[in-house]
């Protein structure tokens, strides 16, 4: 698991890298939380800030502008390679969001 869970901080972290060349956003915060909390604990708890508040994350907003919701986190949580990472329920949302657009 510590291996995906790597795999999945260094996919997270090129998508950044991604926004900020391409979109011209730097998600200060989101690095943040990548750093504090780890990259599955980090979508975990900005997929259950969106579901409590019904408000997505200015990233996602930011990138959904951009044209680039491949670079979501919510992106990489709908990747059958990490799915063993997330519940079902966290998925199914992240997958209505990104189909919602």
């Amino acid at each position: 698991m510590a291996d995906l869970e790597r795999q999945l901080k260094l996919e997270l972290e090129e998508k950044m890298r991604r926004a900020k060349k391409e979109c011209k956003y730097n998600p200060t915060r989101f690095n943040q939380m990548l750093t504090a909390y780890g990259a599955a604990e980090t979508a975990k708890r900005l997929i259950a800030n969106a579901r409590r508040t019904g408000t997505v994350s200015e990233g996602f907003t930011t990138l959904y502008l951009c044209g680039r919701l491949d670079l979501t986190v919510e992106d990489s949580v709908c990747k059958n390679e990490y799915r063993s990472l997330f519940s079902p329920d966290e998925i199914a949302y992240c997958e209505e969001l990104l189909s919602s657009r």
